[in-house]
């Protein structure tokens, strides 16, 4: 509805929506006496904010300004009373602690007795990714493999990815009509299980975990491609006939990354190889784009170029001259991150240890912007939800709502929690 209005299009059964009254074509204008207008926040963020505010009082009451019928209505809405935001936020902030602490509170309820977590979509891989995702983010709160209140879930995490990463999962016929061929998806795993089992080697250095840990990395360096980039996974060009992705080959990298910065001896080689493809996808402006190939190189992305510069600052080249330019233009772009291609919710993740090693200025930025969305998303039982997404909306599907709860709330979680510095092998914290 423009840039001063949000035309309401359904409203979902059960909802806060639905209890406020909402009706579908409904126009919202405003939050009590602020109307919404030209500003560079687009309105759902103006939205959003005004509702933030009224979060931070003690009688967190307000009214919903919506034009029905060519007549403006009041709509009472009595929202959570979740107190201001510290100056410091998140670190000392009492409001994102306790968010943190009701979302850790229901991955652990959701946890399955063999330490998995469930995924709509991915299959065993896809558990794999999530359930490291939730590892990281008990890690995060300051619990260790042996210690803690989510000790025992960081353990059963653990086991169950040692287990199962890279087991194959039968995608065929995922791209719809039958479509069949290539749908490995096993370089996700192998990406994300080092981030999270390194963190827990820096606890616990077993030999049972050190050698599962060389494999992986083995398998990372095997499975890249000849141009240097990495695929969902390894056998040649997929259904729908491409082959890598610098989304998967930064993680590729920053699980090598990780595994330098704990002392193993990773394949330069592969290092190389791997910076060098993730630089041929750019213009040279340092925006990383999907691939090197035609219609998808120089499609910069402020949360692609964030999770390059992540991989950067952990395999140690934050000299490298093309540091910078991906630093520039992160900080330039940053308020694209919302309409991250395909996962907002993995860009955001990337985005945020992105922050951590840029320093203080970037990462209060990014919290400027993530703190709406910790609004927007938050539910009462300490969930988060998927953003809808433009891109969402011209293909009719959201990733992130179909990987389900655990992708979007582990993840916030994990952001929510970084400045603590419990996680140091990622962030560079001393």
């Amino acid at each position: 509805q423009g840039k001063e209005a949000i035309r309401i299009t359904a409203v979902l059964p059960d909802s806060p929506a639905k209890a406020a009254g909402l009706q579908e074509g409904d126009v919202v204008v405003g939050v009590g006496t602020m109307s919404f207008g030209k500003s560079k926040l687009h309105v759902v963020y103006q939205l959003v904010g005004a509702l933030e505010q009224v979060s931070s009082q003690k009688s967190a009451k307000a009214t919903l300004v919506v034009q029905r019928g060519g007549k403006k209505e009041a709509l009472p809405l009595a929202l959570p009373a979740l107190g201001p935001h510290a100056a410091s936020c998140p670190a000392g902030c009492a409001r994102c602690e306790r968010q943190a602490t009701e979302s850790l509170s229901w991955l652990a309820e959701a946890q399955n007795p063999d330490g998995s977590f469930d995924t709509k979509f991915g299959g065993v891989n896809g558990q794999v990714v999530v359930t490291s995702l939730a590892g990281l983010a008990f890690l995060a709160s300051g619990s260790t493999p042996k210690s803690g209140p989510y000790a025992k879930n960081i353990e059963a995490a653990a086991e169950f990815v040692m287990k199962n990463c890279g087991k194959e999962f039968d995608f065929g016929g995922m791209g719809g009509g039958g479509v069949q061929g290539n749908w490995n998806q096993t370089n996700w795993a192998y990406a994300y299980s080092p981030v999270f089992l390194g963190e827990v080697y820096r606890h616990e250095a077993s030999k049972e975990l050190k050698e599962k840990l060389e494999e992986m990395m083995q398998t990372i360096a095997r499975n890249q491609e000849a141009s240097g980039g990495w695929a969902h996974g390894p056998g040649g060009p997929n259904a729908l006939d491409y082959l890598e992705l610098q989304i998967v080959g930064n993680w590729c990298l920053c699980a090598l990354g990780t595994l330098k910065r704990l002392g193993f001896k990773i394949p330069q080689a592969t290092v190389d190889k791997g910076v060098a493809y993730a630089i041929s996808t750019s213009e040279g402006d340092g925006g990383i784009g999907y691939s090197d190939q035609p219609g998808q190189k120089g499609m910069g992305d402020p949360g692609r170029t964030a999770g390059c510069i992540w991989a950067f600052s952990l395999l140690g080249m934050s000299k490298h001259p093309f540091y910078p330019k991906m630093a520039s233009y992160f900080k330039r772009e940053m308020g694209n991150i919302p309409n991250g291609h395909v996962s907002p919710v993995m860009h955001f993740t990337a985005s945020a240890f992105a922050c951590m090693h840029l320093g203080g200025a970037y990462w209060k930025e990014f919290m400027e912007l993530f703190r709406l969305e910790i609004l927007a998303a938050r539910r009462p039982d300490g969930t988060f939800s998927a953003r809808p997404t433009e891109e969402s909306v011209m293909m009719h599907s959201n990733n992130d709502r179909e990987m389900g709860p655990v992708w979007t709330t582990a993840s916030y979680a994990l952001i929510l929690q970084l400045p603590k510095g419990k996680l140091p092998t990622l962030t560079g914290a001393k």
